[in-house]
């Protein structure tokens, strides 16, 4: 036992000579974890192939008018005008045959035939349509009973960071999936022919022409986007409409005999103010305001007499925190409906001032909202 004892000794003294008495040091960064075999990165096949029969493709047959490409005829022959098409996607939102596109997609189609997986091929016309969200509402004619509608989640639990998928049918090809994570998760964007800003769902997957009216879903298959647009000769940056838009819209939609979406415009420009959190007195519940950056001649803002400089501090009695408190209230208001707009200006609250809002309409070059 003691020769045991003595050996285990020696030997513990013959390592720790080995290394000199002296513990290594620690290293100055973080091992990385090993790497990930392919196997191990996340798949999307299950997702796709649940959520696939319920992406469309949408065929818009365009009127033969403007520029054309002279195909090669017969000598003497008079050049034939080609056939004009638009290609786009969409996705099922009703079990009936409702669905959901880009209102892009199908302006000024002469007639609209969407593909459905498996189901087959039908005409379509427009039910109803929010253009300055870029969404239109196709009802399929004849369509079968029982379509696989996808369902619609929210996207306000979406986070930067988190993955997406996108299905569409860029260039043609039909049931393109691409995926990349959310880049940023409420990106406020000038519509080019509209007179507001609107709220997109950022991200890095993928798009092209044709993708647009796609799905864009969270990891639970739920469809919490719509492509819409990707900066021209961007990469990496793309743009959907989020479904809490989609959602107020369709809802909008059936609310309205002919399907068009009515928003309210006031015909200002504004943003988040530096009014400090409702101090001075000003009475807006620790709320920072919008202050007004121009007013537009002959709109209901200039009707109502407000003025650059002036911060709303309430609307309808509630606490403008932000901008964009300020922008949804206007937006998602009736057109002749009436605003109670709180203000401060020279140094004090002032009483309410009342305006009532006109419509949003293509602009030549109108404000924000």
């Amino acid at each position: 036992m003691r020769c045991l004892l003595l050996g285990s000794l020696c030997f513990g003294l013959g390592l720790g000579l080995g290394h000199h008495w002296r513990a290594e040091p620690a290293p100055l960064w973080t091992e990385p974890p090993p790497l990930r075999t392919a196997s191990s990165m996340p798949s999307f096949a299950a997702l796709v192939d649940r959520v696939g029969p319920g992406v469309v493709t949408v065929r818009v047959h365009l009127p033969e008018v403007g520029e054309y490409t002279v195909v090669p005829t017969p000598t003497n022959a008079s050049p034939a005008r080609p056939p004009r098409h638009r290609n786009g996607s969409g996705f099922l939102v009703h079990k009936d045959g409702l669905v959901v596109t880009s209102r892009h997609v199908v302006d000024e189609a002469r007639r609209i035939v969407v593909m459905v997986p498996q189901r087959g091929t039908f005409d379509a016309h427009m039910v109803g349509e929010d253009l300055a969200a870029d969404l239109a509402l196709l009802r399929l004619e004849q369509a079968p009973p029982d379509l696989p509608a996808l369902p619609i989640g929210d996207s306000d639990s979406v986070r930067a960071g988190d993955w997406i998928v996108a299905v569409g049918n860029p260039f043609g090809f039909a049931q393109t999936v691409t995926h990349g994570i959310v880049s940023f998760a409420s990106r406020y964007l000038q519509h080019s022919d509209f007179g507001v800003s609107n709220d997109f769902l950022q991200s890095s997957a993928p798009v092209n022409p044709g993708s647009s009216g796609g799905p864009v879903f969270d990891l639970c298959g739920r469809v919490v986007g719509v492509t819409t647009q990707a900066p021209p000769g961007a990469q990496g940056i793309s743009f959907a409409v989020p479904s809490r838009t989609l959602k107020w819209a369709l809802a909008a939609m059936e609310r309205q005999p002919d399907g068009r979406v009515r928003r309210g415009y006031l015909g200002i420009e504004f943003a988040t103010s530096a009014l400090g959190g409702g101090g001075r007195g000003t009475g807006s519940g620790g709320g920072r305001g919008a202050v007004i950056l121009k007013v537009l001649d002959g709109q209901p803002a200039q009707r109502a007499g407000l003025r650059v400089g002036d911060v709303v501090l309430k609307v309808d009695g509630t606490t403008v925190a932000d901008a964009e408190v300020l922008r949804e209230r206007i937006v998602h208001s009736d057109p002749g409906s009436t605003l109670a707009l709180e203000l401060w200006r020279d140094g004090r609250v002032q009483d309410p001032v009342h305006a009532v809002l006109g419509e949003v309409a293509p602009r030549q070059n109108g404000p924000a909202n």
